[in-house]
């Protein structure tokens, strides 16, 4: 997961850690704020943030394969870089 992330969101948080090899350069932000646990907005609940969200996100994500892994999300990483 953290070599290949396949979810947006999960490669937008990894991008923003710190890292040695990424010193002196701006750490990357996401955009918005986390939504509240008590009042996920519908849908993928990581729409309202991430970069590849599209009206297909107000639906609930079903769990799909993607290289042996399960995802649920409408446009992982490496389908849209693909």
């Amino acid at each position: 997961m953290l070599d290949r992330p396949l979810h947006p969101y999960t490669h937008g948080l990894i991008g923003s850690v710190p890292s040695r090899n990424r010193k002196g350069e701006k750490l990357r932000q996401i955009p918005g704020m986390t939504p509240s646990l008590l009042n996920l907005p519908a849908g993928c609940a990581f729409r309202t943030r991430c970069t590849h969200a599209d009206a297909t996100c107000e639906q609930e994500p079903k769990e799909t394969m993607v290289d042996g892994r399960v995802l649920r999300c409408f446009h992982p990483v490496e389908a849209v870089a693909a």
